[in-house]
């Protein structure tokens, strides 16, 4: 009874061991996913960054974080004063990624919240320091301008910290009720203006073209009343000088 004790306590110890030793084994790889970089942590320390792939790890002491290298869409509404005190609402579109050789640098400085900590704030940063240096009639017309000179500012700020910059760009803008309404009343003033300006010239060329109606009709009346005057003889001597009304032309 004893030998079959001990058999099966060393049956029992021999497939505890393998379980353990697979275990080992198995904890002592990890994949990491194209478009992802693998931070290691070493006893909670920072120890290498691992590219993709089958990688091995030290069971129990190792930790691996795993970051997206991909490119990323991050959307920013915001409100921001123009040059000229007025306010603008703002929808902003950064495609960044992070610097592949810097996943080790972004991790320890942030951790993961990388995105929260340094990516939002200082594009709100950026956006407000740029826009503040246009007055808000030249907003459209130098929509590009700004987003481009947006993305300077950000890239000068970020690019130090691993950020890597795709594109930058502003998709909408609002305008405050305030401002949409003294361009719409000031849209109707240079409408009436132009009315007006229209009505005096229209006048100014029916007037001109009266007072020439008005001149011919002079002359004919004139001739009409010459002719009732005329008592059919023609001058018998003609010594110069305009002729009868009859010869004029």
């Amino acid at each position: 009874m004893n030998v079959e004790r001990k058999y099966a306590f060393g049956l029992g110890g021999f497939a505890i061991a393998g379980l353990l030793a697979l275990s080992i084994s198995l904890g002592s790889w990890t994949i990491i996913e194209t478009g992802e970089k693998g931070v290691v942590l070493r006893l909670g320390k920072y120890s290498e960054t691992l590219s993709e792939g089958l990688n091995f790890k030290i069971p129990i002491v190792d930790k691996v974080v795993k970051l997206n290298i991909r490119d990323v869409n991050l959307g920013v509404d915001t409100e921001v004063s123009s040059g000229d005190m007025q306010t603008i609402k703002v929808k902003t579109s950064l495609i960044y990624a992070l610097d592949p050789n810097s996943v080790g640098n972004i991790y320890q400085k942030y951790n993961v919240n990388y995105e929260n900590i340094l990516i939002k704030p200082l594009l709100l940063e950026s956006i407000n320091s740029v826009v503040a240096n246009y007055p808000i009639e030249s907003f459209v017309e130098k929509r590009a301008e700004i987003s481009e000179r947006i993305k300077e500012t950000f890239v000068a700020k970020a690019g130090h910290d691993g950020i890597l910059v795709k594109s930058l760009m502003i998709t909408e803008h609002d305008f405050s009720d305030e401002f949409n309404k003294a361009i719409e009343d000031k849209k109707i003033a240079e409408q009436g203006a132009l009315k007006a300006k229209y009505d005096l010239e229209r006048v100014t060329l029916e007037a001109k073209a009266q007072l020439e109606k008005q001149k011919s009709l002079n002359q004919m009346v004139l001739q009409e009343k010459a002719i009732d005057k005329w008592d059919g003889k023609l001058p018998q001597y003609y010594s110069g000088g305009e002729l009868p009304f009859i010869f004029s032309k």
